[in-house]
C-alpha cells in the first residue's frame, strides 16, 4: 500500500513572484489598494510598488470615496504620481481634486494621453486649460459633473489637437427643456462651436444633457443649449467623427435634414435614448427649486449628484 505524500507544511511564497507577475496583479488590484496594503506586505511587494514606473502609467482613483471623504485620496494621488517617474499616461479622479493636484500633475508628467475628471467639483476652467497647455499629447479627455462651462471647449481643443474622445457630461440631464421665458439666461451653441472649430480629430462625442453647464458664480450665470446648429457645426469640423452621444440635449431637434447630415455616424445616441449604459444619473429630487437658486445668484451650489 504506497503511502500518501505529506503535504508541505509551508504555504506557497508570493513574497518571490516575479515583478513582472506583481505588476499584472497590482494592475487588477488598483493603485488605492496597492498604496493602502498591497505595496507594504513583503520587501519584494514594497520595491515593485515603489520601483517600477511601469505599474504606474495608469493612475485610477475613481470610486473610492464621496465628498469630503474622498480628501484622503489627495497624498496617495500624489504619492502614485511620484512613481510614474514622467511615466504617466492615464489619469482618472473622482470627488476629489483641485487646481494644486493638476499642478503637480503636470510637473511630474508630459506625457499624458487620457484624463478622466468625474464630480471634480473643486476645479475650475483655468485649471482644465493650464493642464491642456501641458499636455499636447492628450487624446481622450472625459468631464463629467463639475465646475465647467463650455466656454473653456475651444481652448482645450486648439492646446490639444490630437484629442480623439471628448466626454462633457451634465448634472442636470433629467431636467426638462427650459421655456421660451428662460431665453435671456441662455448661451446658444457657444461650447459646440468651440468643438467644431478645434476638435478636428475627433472620433467620440459625448454630450448626455449638456445644455447648460454647472458653473454658478455669484452675481451671474453663464447656461449653454446646444441646437441644430450647433450640432451641423460639429459634423462639419469634426470630419472623423464615428460616434455621437447626446442623450439628453434636449434642445437638438432630428428632423429629417438633421438626420441627414448625421448619417455619416456609425453610432449615434439621441435625446430621448435611454440611459442604460450610463454610469451615472443626477439626483433630482427638488432640482428646479434648485436651478432656480442658483440662477438668483444667492449661492454656488455644487452636490446636484450621486453615482448610480
Amino acid at each position: 500500500m504506497k503511502r500518501r505524500k505529506k503535504k508541505s507544511s509551508r504555504g506557497r511564497d508570493w513574497s518571490a513572484l516575479r515583478p513582472e507577475v506583481l505588476v499584472v496583479i497590482f494592475r487588477k488590484i488598483g493603485a488605492v489598494e496597492v498604496l493602502r496594503t498591497a505595496g507594504s506586505v513583503c520587501r519584494s511587494w514594497r520595491k515593485v510598488a515603489t520601483e517600477e514606473p511601469q505599474l504606474w502609467r495608469r493612475i485610477d482613483m475613481t470610486n473610492h470615496g464621496y465628498g469630503s471623504d474622498a480628501l484622503v485620496l489627495m497624498d496617495p494621488t500624489r504619492r502614485a504620481i511620484d512613481r510614474s517617474n514622467g511615466q504617466l499616461e492615464e489619469f482618472s479622479i473622482e470627488y476629489f481634486g483641485d487646481d494644486n493636484l493638476l499642478q503637480y500633475l503636470c510637473d511630474r508628467t508630459s506625457v499624458l494621453k487620457r484624463l478622466c475628471l468625474i464630480s471634480c467639483w473643486q476645479l475650475y476652467d483655468e485649471a482644465i486649460i493650464e493642464t491642456a497647455r501641458r499636455q499636447p499629447l492628450l487624446e481622450e479627455l472625459q468631464i463629467t459633473f463639475g465646475s465647467f462651462s463650455e466656454n473653456m471647449t475651444e481652448i482645450v481643443g486648439r492646446e490639444c489637437p490630437q484629442l480623439k474622445s471628448f466626454k462633457f457630461n451634465n448634472t442636470w440631464y433629467n431636467l426638462p427643456p427650459f421655456g421660451p421665458d428662460d431665453n435671456e439666461y441662455l448661451v446658444d451653441d457657444e461650447g459646440a462651436f468651440g468643438i467644431a472649430n478645434t476638435m478636428h480629430q475627433l472620433r467620440y462625442l459625448q454630450l448626455i444633457g449638456n445644455r447648460m453647464n454647472s458653473h454658478f458664480s455669484f452675481g451671474s450665470q453663464t447656461l449653454f443649449r446646444m441646437t441644430n446648429k450647433g450640432l451641423k457645426a460639429i459634423l462639419d469640423g469634426c470630419p472623423h467623427l464615428e460616434t455621437l452621444d447626446i442623450r439628453r440635449c434636449r434642445n437638438v431637434k432630428m428632423d429629417a435634414d438633421m438626420r441627414a447630415y448625421c448619417a455619416k455616424l456609425k453610432t449615434m445616441r439621441l435625446s430621448e435614448d435611454s440611459l442604460d449604459g450610463y454610469q451615472f444619473q443626477a439626483d433630482t429630487d427638488g432640482q428646479l427649486d434648485y436651478i432656480n437658486f442658483c440662477l438668483s445668484g444667492a449661492a454656488f451650489y455644487r452636490d446636484g449628484c450621486q453615482e448610480a
